[in-house]
């Protein structure tokens, strides 16, 4: 009985594992069907998979799949990058047909990388992006000055002359010549992007560490930025934006004397020196007061040599496409007006770009080109400095613009009404220009620029997930540049015969690329790889230029080399090109989307080194744990999303010599280098004597660079959070060092001598929300970076940095070292204790030449008693201690409001202006009003001025110290911008798609404790903090349009 009952059992499973067998083949059965999208009609490389599971299958070139499925009630999900992910269930279908819809912020997701594109979460390098619309927010021609704030670890600087190319830094420095990010355009290497419009931008990736940037090796020391540009797509777009705006120089200066008080301080300097003289102009010194003479002017020469200036913009473009051709189309013209009289900057760019695909989407074929014409009118003509410490700080307000009144025994010339007023009008007044005079006379001469960045590509499909990539780019660039000096009447020392100058060049570039990319799938398992040769010659051109005198007319048209009296020089230079050969390797690979690991390396060739030193190789390796997706962090509801990512790798920089570097050179000169072959004494045949030092041993400054961060999504991605850190050591940093004397005048080669190491923190914060009709978006950027000197050569504790600013010819030196343990382009100088009250204090200090009551008291820094040379010390750092910028918008139906504020903290500042106009004898200009009302006298002791007096030396105004360093911290609300997107219901019947309108303002708002006219300085890296007049950001008052058809 037990046995039957077993036996029934069996039975009975039997027969139901046949009926539910027979139930479920009947069920599982092929579902297909085609993927689409509005613009772009079928879409291939759909991921089509069965939730719950690991079964899927890819659209093909012609959007179609196939997969099968168990049952109705399994659930298709359709996903891509780029477009929301749908959901759909089977049900009785056999042919389920998706039209997948663009998803802005999964677009923004998508992250060109180093030759491949990859999505944000499977980075594991650090990079960062900036949004297209924010590029544009701020009125600029240059892509560069645009980059500003808007993603961390980068730091950009500038000034405010009409077309300024601002200087680019990421992560600090890493060389001593050359630290410009290399930057890629649409597949083509180039060092510019000035001549692009930042209109046509459709991203921009920054590559800040060696897991993200080492595929481009030497090149990538000082980080890649990647620009590519917008693209058609199917249906035709036509878009129109411009913007019109006035820019306004502010008042000037505010601490600088009229013409009475300038008087006033030469009787003060009297008193104070114990001297009694008749001025020329003020009278005898013991008057009770000064008085001016008739001819004398009360001058704001700030506001002599500004004005309010135009500044606009305007966009058109074209796209469109079908399923086999897409093309995009656009020009612009930007036109700005400096705030000195007669200089501006305008730009005429043209974008055109094509794909077209053939043989079932298994071939494209394409290409990209960029043509920009510039051309401006900026500063020449000027002694010394710019056109603003020219007139701010050169010229003292007695002298007039024009003359009013005849003086016929001027020292230089017999005055009438109508000349323009000068130093040769009397003795004592020094010897600086008519700045007026000088941009007046110097408003034809011009400048010219062409260049076209272009490339074209063919890209084949060898199999599903393998491609093969050919980019053939380059660069051409052509100028001209003119410029006439005027004969001068006006001044104390005067140009006595008229000049013409004029020069053109040209130049080109190219790179060819070849690479294969594998793109797989399998199962849990992602590959993206990529390897790939590519060679290239940079600098292939050459430059002439000639200088006649002697003209006896000066009018335009005449103004040729041809009609010059006298031949005063002539130069014809070939450019020594330089070539690059590389081969490159890069790997990535994921797991189950949660684990990520990275590889890349590269071998790289360069001609600027000799044969032994030539080849370098660059690798890194990366990773990344996306721990959020680990069942023990289930728990932590509110992070959506935690990745932690870290990175080795290294990159190197060859921009710092020239091929030239390698070879010994001499050259004839009959000067210094000659024999008496004859031996009669009578005669001497030219010798040749060596102009280069050789160094064949030079080799590539290397940076290895180690990062760990994480990126996380918070609230369901509501809040993102990116957070770096990061160590970048620089090793074999290339100097041109000094020679011995027993090398003769030969000019030194660039050596290996340096190390130094950069540290610092980037963080990236946005939130993003939506409250019914309003929207907010905020987001803020944190850059720190520290940068200290390890190493320089045995022996060589110190060399002073190059390009001072013209400092070295005024005073003692120059305020820029590089010196072992502090940062690169350090200030250094005598430490200021304060001012000598009396002569007691005077005996019983240290001894220090030229000390008197009311002149610095230097500290005796070695403790020797004296103060010398030894005792300068570390008095400044012009690097920021963090720099940040913080980006806030609002939305409210139809309107939106934009906020953009910037700020540098901790950064010194060499206030170079301070010695013209804060000692008496520095030069016969312009002085400051804490000279007269702020200086030290015996009964105004606490003063921040010392005493003003006629004496230079060692104790006033003939070193650099401390003095003048200020703290150039800032916070400034770069822009303001309130827009209206006028209705639908509006602009439909008028056949327009969207029509915007805005209102905006720049530079609005500074705060800084800076003394001087602008904190936000350029400059040169090693001598970048140094205020020498420099051209500052003015505030510009704009309308704009932007409509689309």
């Amino acid at each position: 009985m037990q046995i039957t009952s077993i036996w029934r059992r069996i039975a009975l499973f039997v027969l139901s594992m046949v009926f539910t067998s027979g139930f479920i083949f009947a069920q599982e059965r092929t579902v297909t069907g085609t993927i689409s999208t509005e613009e772009e009609g079928p879409l291939p490389g759909v991921n089509v998979t069965i939730q719950g599971t690991t079964i899927g299958a890819i659209t093909g070139t012609d959007g179609t799949y196939s997969l099968k499925v168990p049952g109705p009630s399994a659930v298709l999900v359709f996903s891509s990058i780029g477009y929301l992910t749908q959901q759909v269930t089977v049900g009785t279908q056999n042919t389920i047909d998706i039209v997948l819809v663009s998803d802005v912020l999964a677009l923004s997701e998508v992250v060109v990388t180093g030759y491949t594109a990859q999505r944000r979460r499977d980075l594991t390098g650090s990079i960062a992006t900036v949004e297209p619309a924010k590029l544009v927010a701020v009125p600029t021609g240059n892509v560069s000055n645009s980059l500003q704030g808007r993603t961390a670890g980068v730091t950009v600087v500038g000034d405010g002359r009409p077309g300024e190319t601002s200087k680019v830094r990421i992560r600090g420095f890493s060389s001593f010549e050359n630290n410009d990010p290399l930057y890629i355009v649409d597949g083509v290497p180039t060092q510019d992007i000035s001549s692009l419009n930042p209109n046509d931008i459709e991203s921009i990736s920054v590559l800040k560490d060696a897991g993200a940037a080492s595929i481009y090796g030497s090149r990538a020391s000082n980080g890649v930025i990647i620009v590519s540009t917008k693209r058609g797509s199917k249906g035709t777009k036509v878009t129109y934006s411009m913007y019109y705006g006035t820019q306004s120089p502010g008042d000037g200066p505010d601490n600088l004397l009229d013409a009475q008080g300038y008087a006033d301080l030469q009787w003060l300097v009297y008193k104070n020196d114990g001297t009694s003289e008749t001025h020329p102009f003020y009278g005898p010194s013991s008057a009770t007061s000064p008085t001016l003479p008739a001819w004398a002017g009360n001058t704001n020469w700030y506001k002599a040599i500004t004005r309010s200036a135009s500044i606009q913009n305007h966009d058109i473009t074209l796209s469109g496409g079908t399923d086999k051709a897409k093309y995009f189309a656009g020009i612009g013209v930007f036109k700005q007006e400096g705030i000195v009289i007669y200089t501006d900057a305008n730009k005429y760019t043209g974008r055109f770009n094509s794909e077209f695909t053939f043989l079932k989407d298994r071939i494209k074929v394409g290409e990209n080109l960029t043509f920009a014409y510039r051309t401006g009118h900026g500063v020449g003509n000027l002694d010394e400095g710019s056109p603003i410490q020219q007139a701010a700080y050169r010229s003292q307000p007695i002298i007039p613009v024009i003359m009013t009144v005849a003086v016929p025994d001027g020292l230089s010339h017999a005055f009438i009404p109508g000349d323009w007023g000068g130093t040769g009008i009397k003795p004592r007044l020094g010897q600086a220009e008519n700045v007026v005079a000088a941009r007046t006379r110097g408003k034809d001469n011009n400048n010219w620029g062409m260049r076209l960045i272009g490339s074209g590509y063919v890209d084949i499909k060898l199999m599903q997930g393998l491609n093969f990539k050919s980019t053939l780019g380059g660069t051409f660039n052509n100028g001209y540049w003119m410029s006439y000096d005027y004969k001068t009447y006006e001044r104390s020392e005067n140009n006595s015969t008229q000049t013409f100058s004029e020069g053109a060049w040209y130049g080109s570039d190219w790179v060819l690329t070849n690479q294969l990319t594998l793109d797989k799938t399998f199962g849990q398992h992602k590959i993206l790889a990529v390897v790939g040769y590519e060679a290239a010659k940079y600098g292939v051109g050459r430059s002439v230029s000639g200088q006649r005198g002697g003209y006896f007319s000066d009018e335009v048209l005449y103004r040729t080399l041809n009609n010059g009296a006298t031949l005063l020089n002539a130069n014809s230079n070939l450019n020594t090109p330089t070539s690059l050969v590389s081969q490159f390797a890069r790997a990535d690979y994921s797991f189950m989307d949660k684990y990520m690991l990275s590889a890349t390396v590269r071998r790289d060739g360069s001609s600027r080194f000799g044969p032994d030193t030539r080849y370098g190789v660059f690798p890194s390796v990366s990773a990344g744990w996306r721990i959020s997706d680990e069942a023990f962090f289930e728990g932590v509801s509110f992070i959506s999303e935690m990745k932690i990512r870290g990175s080795w790798g290294q990159m190197g920089n060859q921009l710092a010599v020239s091929p030239q570097n390698q070879f010994f050179s001499y050259g004839g000169d009959q000067g210094s280098s000659f024999y008496d072959i004859n031996g009669t004494m009578t005669g001497s045949e030219q010798g040749f004597r060596p102009t280069r030092i050789g160094n064949p041993n030079a080799k590539w400054e290397t940076n290895e660079t180690t990062d760990i961060g994480f990126d996380a999504g918070i609230l369901d991605n509501k809040i993102t959070l990116k957070f770096d850190l990061y160590q970048k050591k620089t090793k074999d940093l290339l100097y041109r060092v000094e020679l011995p004397g027993t090398s003769g005048a030969a000019e030194a080669p660039y050596v290996n001598i340096a190390a130094m190491t950069n540290k610092g923190i980037d963080i990236e914060l946005a939130y993003r929300e939506k409250f019914g009709d309003l929207g907010f978006d905020a987001s803020a950027v944190l850059t720190t970076y520290s940068n200290n000197i390890d190493k320089i050569a045995e022996g060589i504790p110190f060399f002073d940095a190059g390009n001072q600013t013209n400092t070295a010819n005024r005073i003692n030196g120059v305020p820029s070292r590089n010196e072992v343990g502090h940062p690169m382009s350090a200030f250094f100088g005598y430490k200021v204790l304060g001012l000598f009250q009396n002569t007691s204090e005077v005996t019983s200090s240290p001894t220090q030449s030229g000390a008197e009551p009311g002149f610095f008291k230097f500290q005796d820094s070695d403790g020797d008693g004296t103060i010398t040379p030894e005792d300068r010390i570390y008095i400044g750092d012009p690097n920021p201690k963090f720099t940040y910028g913080v980006n806030l918008t609002f939305t409210y139906k139809n309107f939106d409001l934009t906020s953009f504020i910037y700020g540098s903290q901790g950064n010194d500042i060499f206030n170079w202006n301070a010695w013209w106009i804060d000692f008496w004898p520095s030069f016969q200009g312009q002085k400051s009003t804490d000279l007269l009302y702020n200086s030290w006298t015996p009964t105004n002791t606490g003063a921040k001025v010392p005493k003003a007096s006629n004496k230079s030396n060692f104790s006033t105004n003939n070193e650099i110290n401390s003095y003048y360093i200020e703290d150039g911290s800032f916070l400034r609300l770069k822009n303001l911008q309130l827009g209206y997107t006028i209705p639908e219901s509006v602009t439909n019947k008028v056949d327009i798609q969207s029509l915007r309108v805005y209102v905006q303002g720049v530079n609005l708002l500074t705060a800084t404790k800076y003394s001087g006219l602008d904190p936000e300085l350029g400059g040169w890296d090693t001598s970048f903090g140094i205020d020498a007049g420099n051209y500052p950001l003015v505030k510009q008052f704009l309308f704009g349009i932007n409509v689309s058809f």
